[in-house]
């Protein structure tokens, strides 16, 4: 039995393999050679920087919750800031590649998206969770029934 990954899982491992790539391309792009040796900085610099945004995000919405005196946010889902540093990676390092002659600083599109994503992505997230449940459940009761309907 294979284990089946979640939305955090799913969108954490995507992040660091774009992180990944856009490490090898700037790195052989540069180089002229194909290099593994960027890989590790790409995914980390990547993820570092998604953490940096789910922070500032986090830390803008209490701020901004306080400010109109209501209670900081303390919840538990955090989907949402995973999910838009795994969009914003991949949009910022596409963006980078359109934008470099030279294939220069692709990491530091992958860094930029991950952090704006996932600081817009800490926003909404106490929202995300409890939609992405109900959309599961959904599925599941729609896939029970026509199971039902097949067995009579």
């Amino acid at each position: 039995m294979l284990p089946k990954l979640d939305i955090k899982e799913k969108n954490f491992h995507g992040m660091l393999a774009i992180g990944g790539l856009a490490g090898i391309m700037e790195g052989s792009l540069q180089e002229g050679i194909f290099t593994l040796h960027t890989v590790f900085p790409g995914m980390m610099l990547t993820l570092v920087s998604a953490f940096v945004g789910a922070f500032s995000g986090f830390f803008l919405k209490d701020l901004s919750r306080t400010m109109r005196g209501m209670e900081p946010y303390r919840g538990v889902n955090n989907d949402g800031w995973m999910m838009g540093a795994f969009m914003g990676t991949f949009i910022g390092t596409l963006f980078q590649i359109a934008q470099s002659s030279t294939g220069a600083n692709i990491v530091i599109g992958s860094m930029a998206g991950a952090y704006f994503g996932a600081m817009s992505g800490a926003f909404p997230d106490e929202f995300v969770t409890p939609i992405l449940r109900l959309m599961h459940a959904e599925r599941a009761a729609r896939h029970m029934a026509e199971q039902e309907r097949t067995l009579r």
